[in-house]
């Protein structure tokens, strides 16, 4: 793996363990045992391993969202593919409302991400209606408003989990998973809602 690599894989994971306030360069340099020259090499600072990081998160984001004729997924495999990516970046979703405050470019980012997402999202829905997995809602505004609801859940998931448990973990995850199914099931229909019904009766 090269040390550009490397840099961005070493500050994910001082990023989830200790929080983005707490980890500097030199820190994630010492992680890798190279120099903080080496490494600005590479990065000037901080920030920009954060932004080439958030770059990372959307396109794999985006990747999971886009309808795929390879392979037909159904709601709970994008569920479970969209809650993996968020404790990997976990850190982002933790700490985005101060990040976003301090670093205007991550704001404008994450701004764009969200219009994008949602977007996708209504893409993805009208391919679950013509599959036959999700029941046809004609309303623009009932479809943004479920969109908006979804995600607004699962992007703040972790703040609202983590807060209130004593040892917080991939629990969280579950947790959070369970929450954005028992949201869509009333949308579900065949053997899409049978899979939601089954998927809710395991314990979280």
């Amino acid at each position: 793996m090269k040390t550009k690599e490397r840099i961005l894989v070493t500050s994910i994971e001082l990023f989830n363990r200790s929080g983005v306030g707490a980890v500097t360069t030199n820190h994630i340099a010492k992680a890798m045992e190279i120099s903080p020259g080496n490494l600005y090499f590479h990065y000037d600072n901080k920030e920009e391993i954060l932004v080439e990081l958030f770059r990372r998160m959307a396109k794999e984001t985006y990747a999971i969202w886009r309808p795929s004729t390879a392979k037909k997924s159904t709601p709970l495999d994008l569920i479970d593919a969209n809650f993996e990516l968020y404790w990997r970046f976990r850190f982002f979703h933790r700490e985005m409302y101060a990040l976003r405050r301090k670093d205007e470019t991550l704001a404008k980012m994450w701004r764009a991400h969200i219009q994008k997402v949602m977007k996708l999202m209504v893409i993805r829905y009208r391919q679950w209606v013509k599959d036959g997995q999700m029941v046809k809602l004609d309303d623009m505004a009932e479809i943004q408003y479920i969109s908006e609801s979804l995600l607004a859940m699962a992007t703040t998931f972790l703040q609202f989990f983590e807060s209130a448990e004593k040892a917080p973990g991939k629990r969280s995850v579950e947790r959070g998973k369970h929450h954005v199914a028992r949201m869509l099931m009333p949308y579900a229909t065949g053997e899409t809602k049978n899979e939601f019904e089954k998927f809710l009766k395991i314990e979280p």
